[in-house]
């Protein structure tokens, strides 16, 4: 039997919070015995049991008085393992941070906190980050909610699971190349990139080798942190508390979007990461719903934005970034091992960890060039439709090294990268909003999401856009294995 409260969203659920209906400390002892129960998913992997308890008895004493501590007030939440959480273990996934006790909150974890949520526990992700799947030698692996045989993604994989399951009100991810997008998607929830610099990212728990001025609490010009949620509602409400602007306007589309006045770009081809037969027959059942509710659909693809150029430019961007952060250890190491790859990705790496700033700023260029081909893009179309994933969860591949990784797709083989992060690096190196939201079920039951992208800045959009695809294509299910 489905337990109502597990799998309520986290608007509903403050709103019986204020009302007195439940208390924070009952939501909160049930995400723990969710856990416990389903340890098999092993998607909340360090828990604080004693300070989340006394946080929500204060909340819920403060209810009683008469006191609203936030917009968040009472609603226990997880924060994925490479944040800074003060007081709790920030692992990263990796063994060089197993006893790293966080002396402080990250930026965007501190307004959380100050918005009245309970931070309870730390979910699931590969070591740095740096897979597609999130297993560690610290925390073992994370595993599907919808098939244990599956993996539920990375790198905020444990976050995914963790909300799919009706483990936690919402949780804390961040995504570079899909990070929070693809695993909301593989485990059937919602996944919100915010445009780059909305959220801040500063805190991440250290890294080896990191440069002497401690780079690791500089952000990227890629890296977002945004929430994974059970409901659009619940990714707007978090968007509000973590830019610190609740209800503030960042579009110049303010209000909700009536369906009849929606404009929507879809684009789902691509040569070299075609979509599954199987996910493509639930994204034609989108655009079909959407445009019997009076959406207007347009299958396009935007002109002068090729996939290609754009994921080769997301590869080479965000690599360079991160090399600049690293110690000169870690540089040489790195170096080395892409030295001895012949595939593209090891290539493309490669000339990303050696660019010279004039190269830099050549490509720096172009992506202003990219920017105002997407602006130009969206002065026609309210939103832009693409997946987020050219097919569902893969089963579970931990052979190393990643690149030399396969999937067999209706029968074609790929590389596991890049063909899984296209659609998601294309739009994200340009700093665009971008929300996985699911609208259906594959042939074999797996969850399928699509991927709702705004202009830069237009965050609001984007999230009103998500709204109405989830009214009219279904929205968040709950997974049969932790029904419960």
């Amino acid at each position: 039997m489905i337990d109502p409260s597990a799998f309520a969203d986290a608007t509903t659920l403050l709103a019986r919070i204020r009302s007195g209906e439940t208390r924070s400390r009952d939501v909160l002892e049930l995400y723990l015995d969710r856990i416990g129960r389903h340890a098999w998913v092993n998607a909340v992997v360090t828990v604080d049991e004693d300070a989340a308890r006394a946080a929500a008895d204060a909340a819920d004493a403060a209810r009683r008085a008469g006191a609203v501590l936030g917009l968040l007030h009472g609603l226990p939440i997880t924060v994925k393992h490479d944040v800074e959480v003060e007081g709790m273990l920030s692992t990263y996934g990796s063994t060089y941070n197993r006893d790293h006790v966080a002396q402080q909150d990250a930026a965007s974890v501190a307004r959380l906190r100050r918005a009245g949520a309970v931070i309870f526990g730390r979910t699931n992700l590969p070591e740095f980050a740096a897979d597609g799947q999130s297993y560690n030698v610290l925390h073992g692996v994370t595993r599907n909610p919808w098939d244990p045989e599956r993996t539920s993604g990375g790198s905020s994989g444990g976050s995914a699971a963790a909300v799919a399951a009706g483990m936690t009100g919402f949780c804390l991810g961040s995504d570079m190349g899909g990070s929070i997008r693809i695993p909301a998607a593989w485990c059937g929830v919602v996944g919100f990139k915010p445009s780059w610099g909305r959220v801040p990212t500063s805190g991440s728990a250290p890294v080896p080798g990191a440069a002497a001025f401690d780079a690791t609490l500089l952000p990227n010009d890629v890296a977002a942190s945004g929430p994974i949620t059970r409901s659009v509602a619940d990714a707007s409400l978090a968007f509000d508390v973590l830019t610190a602007a609740a209800h503030a306007a960042t579009s110049s589309r303010e209000g909700v979007f009536d369906t009849r006045q929606l404009r929507v770009a879809a684009w789902f081809d691509d040569d070299r990461s075609p979509v599954s037969d199987a996910s493509m027959s639930v994204f034609d059942d989108a655009c079909r719903q959407l445009a019997d509710a009076g959406v207007t659909v347009v299958r396009t693809r935007p002109p002068a934005l090729g996939l290609d150029r754009l994921e080769e430019l997301f590869e080479l961007m965000f690599m360079a970034d991160l090399v600049g952060h690293s110690g000169d250890e870690a540089f040489a190491g790195l170096i080395d091992a892409l030295s001895h790859g012949e595939d593209w990705m090891s290539r493309t790496h490669l000339r990303a960890a050696t660019l010279s700033h004039r190269d830099w700023l050549t490509l720096e260029a172009e992506r202003n060039g990219i920017r105002r081909a997407w602006n130009a893009f969206f002065a026609d179309f309210d939103v832009l439709l693409t997946p987020v994933a050219p097919t569902t969860a893969l089963p579970h591949d931990f052979s190393e090294p990643v690149v030399d990784r396969r999937v067999v797709i209706d029968g074609v083989e790929h590389p596991w990268r890049p063909y899984l992060t296209r659609w998601c690096g294309a739009v994200g190196v340009a700093g665009l909003p971008a929300i996985s939201v699911p609208v259906g079920s594959d042939s074999a039951g797996l969850p399928v999401g699509i991927q709702v992208v705004g202009p830069r800045q237009g965050d609001q959009r984007a999230l009103q856009a998500a709204a109405v695809v989830e009214r009219v294509c279904g929205g968040f299910q709950v997974p049969a294995l932790v029904a419960d």
